[in-house]
């Protein structure tokens, strides 16, 4: 008797079939309806599914309205998130870190870690390459060709709000540039789009809600993206911005729309990871889409055209975040230079004239040129039809707008020559996607 007792509690505790597993089966199953296609849900024994790790499940539309629901609720009445992987950071300007170093892996972020961030050996930029800064933006504002290049009256606005902010009558306002992420009070999306979600402005509780609808973002693009570069991304601590801390990764709003133009080109171009490559992003603002390509394409040189205003943003950011690579400033530039010694390069928009002919791998602009006068526009087309090798990509606004910008959209681009089409969409953003590469 005693055998056959021992065999049935076997059975009930231990068995593949065991009671417990058929349940957890059952549960698995009405959870998947919450799920998407992202999530892996298989077995290969009949009727025995298990609950994946948190850091692998991704939500459906569904699956994101319960979850923010049971949030909002925990919010609510708790004052806290019901999903122990969500959190936001303090607001300080210390140097923070989520190093991995004392941890050891768990449920709730993917191990060994990911997250960007964890890897970058970040240091304090010196007083001496702040001032290199000031003189490039000096240099940049004296040769300035206005007559080729003028800027629209919303950028002639920005332009001065910057100057406002970080420029001083000696120089540099050091401070600003080292905070100039944290709740800055501007009229710049480049700037603004730091504090959407988390602002030390805002109550604890708007804070929390906010954290839970971006975690609700961050599974909306698990269903468009490629999760090994989701999984990545990371904003920096450059600037000293707050963010919301989720699954390990630290996020916003801007950082999870560059996850969506990573995974474009990761999954259409053929570039390799450690290929010598040469990128340029127009109207890149201070770099944090160059900060990503950088990562992705580790032995490229990345060239970065904008304003002198934001140049100076720029310059910071990216010293930052690579401390150790070579960056190539407007001051040190002279005619003997080559741009592909350097890692990264940062020039004033009248610089890129003096690029080579089809010597851009890959050329990119993502939401700025369709802010630019006609005129503007059209220089920087022909530009990018000069210098690039292989591709382009673009995401702007494909119509004309009168509003704020007064601008020509994507569909009054004066193309010249044959691009052959790799993608041509219509994006979450509402704008047009598009990547080609160049044919003679």
């Amino acid at each position: 008797m005693k055998p056959m007792i021992n065999k049935f509690l076997s059975f009930v505790k231990h068995s593949y079939h065991r009671p417990t597993a058929k349940v957890e089966h059952l549960c698995v199953l009405i959870f998947k309806l919450f799920l998407n296609n992202k999530t892996k849900l298989v077995s290969e024994k009949m009727m025995l599914l298990k609950f994946p790790p948190i850091s692998m499940v991704y939500f459906n539309s569904l699956g994101r309205f319960i979850y923010a629901f049971i949030n909002f609720l925990s919010i609510i009445f708790f004052r806290k998130f019901f999903d122990r992987s969500l959190s936001i950071e303090r607001f300080d300007s210390e140097e923070k870190s989520f190093k991995a170093d004392n941890k050891i892996g768990d449920n709730l972020s993917p191990w060994p870690p990911q997250a960007i961030h964890n890897f970058e050996n970040q240091k304090e930029v010196s007083d001496d390459f702040l001032d290199k800064i000031f003189v490039s933006y000096e240099r940049a504002l004296k040769e300035e060709n206005k007559d080729e290049l003028e800027d629209s009256p919303w950028w002639t606005e920005l332009r001065k709000e910057f100057q406002d902010i970080f420029i001083e009558s000696n120089g540099l306002n050091k401070k600003s540039i080292r905070n100039f992420r944290n709740d800055i009070n501007s009229k710049s999306a480049i700037l603004k789009d730091q504090n959407v979600a988390i602002s030390k402005n805002n109550s604890k509780f708007k804070n929390m809600i906010n954290a839970t609808l971006l975690s609700c973002l961050y599974h909306k693009y698990s269903e468009i993206i490629n999760l090994n570069v989701l999984r990545k991304v990371s904003d920096s601590y450059a600037g000293n911005n707050s963010c919301v801390i989720y699954r390990g990764q630290r996020l916003n709003h801007r950082i999870l729309r560059y996850s969506y133009y990573i995974s474009q080109l990761k999954n259409k171009l053929d570039f390799k990871r450690n290929e010598k490559i040469t990128i340029c992003d127009i109207g890149g603002g201070f770099g944090g889409l160059l900060r990503l390509l950088k990562n992705t394409y580790i032995n490229s040189t990345c060239i970065l055209v904008e304003l002198p205003e934001t140049c100076l943003l720029a310059s910071y950011f990216l010293k930052k975040n690579f401390p150790n690579l070579k960056i190539l400033l407007y001051s040190d530039i002279n005619k003997n230079v080559n741009y592909k010694d350097y890692d990264i390069v940062i020039l004033p928009q009248n610089m890129i004239k003096n690029l080579e002919d089809k010597s851009i791998d890959l050329v990119l602009n993502t939401s700025s040129l369709s802010e630019m006068k006609n005129e503007t526009q059209d220089f920087y087309l022909s530009q990018i039809e000069r210098i690039t090798k292989r591709y382009f990509y673009s995401v702007n606004r494909h119509k004309y707008k009168m509003r704020k910008y007064n601008a020509q959209g994507f569909y009054n681009l004066k193309f010249k020559k044959r691009w052959n089409t790799i993608i041509y969409d219509f994006t979450h953003t509402f704008q047009l996607e598009f990547l080609g590469e160049i044919e003679e």
